[in-house]
């Protein structure tokens, strides 16, 4: 009983190192499905080489600059939850196959075709995402001018109306529907072999658990904290900024604004050498000086310590989602369902 135990313990350390191996490795072909749905680069360009209207160029980078993390927040959990899940269930019905108990073997053509589901989802449903979360952002941010003086807080009160519009519609919520998101409609009928169906069927169960859905959303709050906590440090060395140089000019008109802003436009930089103290919730900035520092949080080019790979890497270390793992492992390796 214990060698069985110790068995049973090792089969799953090694799964749970694969599907930590296999959200890095996809995590990283999403991050570029997101870039290109959300492409700010050639509206950058076209600011720089002044062959567009500032003022309408500025407006659609505010759009795609917010939209941006916030894809990136949500797709990286729906992408972390569904593949532990995914992962767990084939494994624990592998490790049961492997005991000889009489529940039909998995093939490898089946394997194959159920550990490719996700690919729907990082190549074609990202733009569906992408598309909800940018017409929810218009909806927030519309009434915001680029000359509007915004705090840190200013900018997370943004962030959690967005949240809010997009958990609003029960229809579209990627919360409520991770598995609109990941599976394909023709993966849900049950004109397949009946050991994948019945894989599908009871994947599609437990998605959609009010378990599965109150940890995805508290995950997606945890990483708009986190966000926070990256933009934070640019308030607080622009308030020391402003202490030498202050960069606000009531007086331009919001054109000059812009301009001034392109001008500048990814030349803010951490000053770590101060000690003086800062109330960085009451600094603040205007937004077309914001929306560079949010653009920026999610590169064309990955840094070690960007917003997409430091949410990674807590989804990955999450533990409630290891236990959401564990537990459906167990489950699904002794059941005789």
């Amino acid at each position: 009983m214990l060698m069985e135990k110790t068995k049973k313990r090792q089969h799953y350390e090694s799964i749970e190192k694969t599907c930590n191996q296999t959200i890095l490795s996809l995590a990283s072909t999403l991050r570029n499905s997101v870039i290109k749905e959300n492409d700010t680069e050639t509206i950058i360009n076209q600011l720089r080489d002044g062959s567009a209207n500032k003022i309408a160029s500025w407006n659609q980078l505010k759009i795609l600059a917010i939209t941006r993390p916030a894809v990136i927040i949500y797709s990286y959990t729906m992408l972390a939850t569904f593949l532990r899940i995914q992962l767990s269930l084939i494994s624990g019905h592998m490790y049961k196959d492997a005991q000889n108990v009489d529940n039909g073997i998995i093939g490898n053509e089946v394997q194959a075709k159920y550990m490719a589901l996700s690919s729907y989802f990082i190549y074609e449903s990202i733009k569906i995402l992408s598309n909800l979360i940018q017409s929810k952002v218009v909806m927030v941010t519309q009434s915001l001018s680029l000359t509007k003086q915004l705090t840190l807080r200013d900018l997370e009160q943004i962030y959690w109306a967005l949240t809010s519009c997009i958990s609003a519609d029960s229809s579209t919520d990627p919360v409520k529907n991770l598995t609109y998101y990941m599976l394909q409609q023709e993966n849900t009928e049950n004109n397949d072999t009946s050991i994948y169906t019945k894989l599908i069927n009871q994947m599609l169960d437990v998605s959609e658990s009010g378990e599965v859905q109150d940890l995805m959303q508290k995950n997606v709050r945890s990483g708009f904290v986190l966000l926070m906590d990256h933009i934070s440090v640019y308030f607080n060395d622009s308030s020391k900024n402003d202490n030498e140089h202050d960069v606000r000019d009531t007086s331009h008109s919001e054109e000059s604004n812009v301009k001034n802003s392109t001008s500048t436009y990814l030349q803010e930089a951490t000053n770590n050498g101060s000690s003086e103290f800062v109330n960085i919730n009451k600094t603040t900035m205007a937004l077309a000086k914001i929306i560079p520092i949010v653009n920026g949080q999610v590169p064309d080019n990955p840094t070690p310590n960007d917003i997409a790979a430091d949410w990674l890497q807590h989804l990955i270390l999450n533990n409630e989602l290891k236990i959401l793992g564990a537990n459906i492992y167990e489950a699904f390796s002794c059941s005789q369902s």
